[in-house]
């Protein structure tokens, strides 16, 4: 990933309008990473980082996926499945490694991203009330990762749909 390791040490995901479903990953005042919704009321969204850009969208009812696709792409890069608590979810990668993404805490307020041992790659502490926004912390095993732009943008994809659904 083309971040600057500096850069990884205050990341924070934020909503510059509340009227808006669009996202910025800042650390201090340089953008990393965005995620911008294409419709006011649908599920997929593009996401860029470090040259790449992705599509995520959610699809099914009863047991959603969130899937991850380079833009233009057909194929699935990554596959997002909540469990029903909705406090936890597998992440597949194509490469066929299996992530977890969970609650750290009883109010859903601080988010975790293992890998396949149960190494923490990445902290997320979820804030703000009108403006949408989340403090990441990413782990030395998470700086590690290839795919280190897809998960920081995928992860929080998928709190902002879970924020919405219990929103309304």
């Amino acid at each position: 990933m083309d971040i600057d390791p500096r850069q990884l040490a205050e990341l924070e995901w934020r909503q510059p309008s509340a009227l808006s479903r669009s996202y910025e990953l800042k650390s201090g005042d340089s953008v990393l990473a965005t995620l911008k919704f294409t419709k006011a009321l649908g599920t997929l969204a593009t996401a860029s980082a470090s040259g790449a850009v992705w599509t995520f969208k959610r699809t099914g009812f009863l047991n959603p996926v969130v899937t991850a696709r380079l833009e233009g792409s057909e194929s699935n890069l990554a596959q997002f499945r909540a469990k029903w608590t909705a406090r936890s979810g597998s992440l597949e990668m194509a490469s066929g490694e299996s992530l977890v993404m969970r609650a750290l805490n009883f109010w859903g307020s601080e988010w975790g991203v293992e890998d396949g041992q149960g190494r923490l790659l990445m902290k997320i502490h979820e804030k703000g009330v009108v403006h949408s926004s989340a403090r990441y912390e990413v782990t030395e095993t998470g700086r590690q990762r290839q795919d280190l732009g897809l998960l920081l943008c995928l992860s929080w994809y998928v709190l902002v749909l879970m924020a919405e659904d219990s929103a309304a």
